[in-house]
């Protein structure tokens, strides 16, 4: 290559780096430090007023959160108020218009949607921002901040973040409580009797009427539920007619008592419902205060609990580790026992054969699962008939190690309906089909598979064209 060619080609390279270190990187730098809309540190504001051509919302930070002040006085949705002020803290400048529009309107700046304004706890308030319209094309949106002249542009995000209807802002949790507080519950409906819910330790409640013990879990699930109501809309915050909203005399009423002793109550109350196009919404309301709440209707279906479904069902409680000897017995005669000793189980009539360890703890995994689905009848009363646990197609004893019975469960099916109860007790419940089917159990299912037998080698082939290799066709 001639040198004056070579020589070209430095002054192209030298060329191209001047370019990208003096335009190219600088560039990229400012892209990168893109100037904020606002200066704001989101900690410190104390106030927010958001103010658009039809309404006017304004919030203040206090000792316990934000509340909404205007158009009502009631408490904000901190996270909400949040994300407001963080979307003016994150607006970045994408574009300046250094001269001041003929015409503001065209941009939707004569009459901002919303005009925003920040109090901050120094006083030293950043300026308005105002929102106009968004551009044609491009995604973005003008924004003009305090009395400038200038027009911005910015993300188009900005109008979305900003666009808030006071529902949006107000605190929808309706009941504040937590689950380890709670002392009673109390769930009154209007055409039914009350039950309540009441704490007997940290971990478990019982259900009146009744004294009964109650499912752990149902327990759980219900306060879980009562504590995440939450408001979809707010219908009136000074209601002059309860009775427009179904709660002059309210279908149902779920009273929390916490602290000690029960000492503080909270009551909400549930009345009739509308339908915003395709959802069905609830009106319910705080039984001290006037606001009125419309939640889901799904949402109130989960609180309307009885006895029944909160009590604990479970047939026969035990320890399976207490285990020593199951009888299983069929209503055609067939027996069947499995004995353990020394940690190790036995199938009586099958000795030779490994049993399956593995399936008789499922077994009584099972047996101890064993939960009816509904109460059938308490009390029996000994008319077992119409259940068919007068001649149960099933019972399974099970005996302690100190050879003491520690319950017999008797199973049945009856038509279309499987059901169960402890033997001497009152209460027969209806099961799920399959915990029948799971209990239904013969000999060879706590038979471990036998070891597949040895299979001989196979005969060697001999090659094409003889015997194998050192052996010779006898002579004729």
């Amino acid at each position: 290559m001639k040198l004056g060619r070579i020589f070209v080609l430095l002054v192209l390279v030298a060329g191209l780096g001047a370019y990208l270190y003096f335009y190219e990187v600088p560039q990229a730098e400012k892209a990168a430090k893109k100037e904020k809309l606002v200066t704001l540190d989101k900690d410190a504001v104390t106030g927010v007023t958001l103010t658009y051509p039809d309404r006017e919302l304004e919030l203040k930070k206090g000792d316990k959160g934000w509340r909404l002040v205007k158009p009502v006085d009631a408490p904000a949705d901190d996270a909400a108020v949040k994300a407001v002020i963080s979307t003016l803290a994150d607006a970045e400048v994408q574009k300046t218009l250094d001269e001041a529009p003929a015409d503001p309107d065209a941009f939707g700046l004569e009459k901002p949607s919303p005009r925003v304004t920040l109090t901050v706890a120094s006083g030293q308030s950043p300026p308005a921002i105002a929102v106009g319209k968004n551009t044609v094309i491009g995604g973005k949106t003008y924004v003009r901040r305090g009395d400038e002249t200038k027009v911005y542009l910015t993300a188009s995000t900005i109008g979305f973040g900003l666009n808030k209807q006071a529902k949006d802002l107000r605190e929808k949790d309706i009941l504040h409580f937590q689950d380890d507080d709670v002392a009673r519950v109390e769930i009154a409906p209007a055409d039914g009797k009350t039950v309540t819910l009441v704490r007997k330790d940290k971990d478990s409640f019982t259900v009146e009427p009744g004294d009964l013990p109650a499912d752990a879990t149902e327990a759980r699930s219900f306060l879980a539920s009562l504590r995440s109501v939450r408001a979809l809309d707010f219908p009136d915050d000074a209601p002059a007619d309860l009775q427009k909203y179904g709660l002059a005399k309210p279908r149902l009423a779920i009273t929390v008592a916490t602290g000690k002793e029960g000492a503080e109550s909270q009551t909400l109350l549930f009345g009739g419902d509308k339908t915003e196009g395709s959802q069905t919404q609830v009106y319910a309301k705080r039984a001290n205060a006037p606001s009125v709440y419309a939640i889901a209707d799904w949402s109130f279906k989960s609180l309307g609990k009885t006895a029944v479904q909160l009590r604990d069902k479970t047939v026969l409680g035990f320890d399976p580790a207490r285990v020593k000897e199951i009888l299983l017995e069929h209503k055609d005669g067939a027996a069947l026992t499995l004995a353990r000793a020394g940690g190790t189980w036995s199938v009586q009539g099958a000795e030779g054969k490994k049993p399956n360890d593995q399936n008789i703890t499922r077994f009584l995994d099972d047996l101890r699962e064993l939960r009816g689905s509904d109460v059938a009848a308490e009390p029996a009363g000994g008319k077992l008939k119409p259940f068919g646990l007068d001649a149960p197609a099933l019972r399974v004893t099970l005996t302690d190690a100190d050879g003491q019975p520690m319950g017999t469960v008797l199973l049945a099916k009856q038509g279309a309906k499987y059901y169960a109860m402890r033997a001497g007790a009152d209460t027969v419940f209806e099961m799920r089909d399959y915990m029948y089917t799971r209990l239904d159990k013969q000999q060879a299912d706590f038979i471990a598979p036998d070891t597949p037998a040895t299979v001989a080698p196979p005969t060697p082939v001999p090659p094409p064209g003889g015997e194998p290799d050192g052996e010779e066709e006898p002579e004729d």
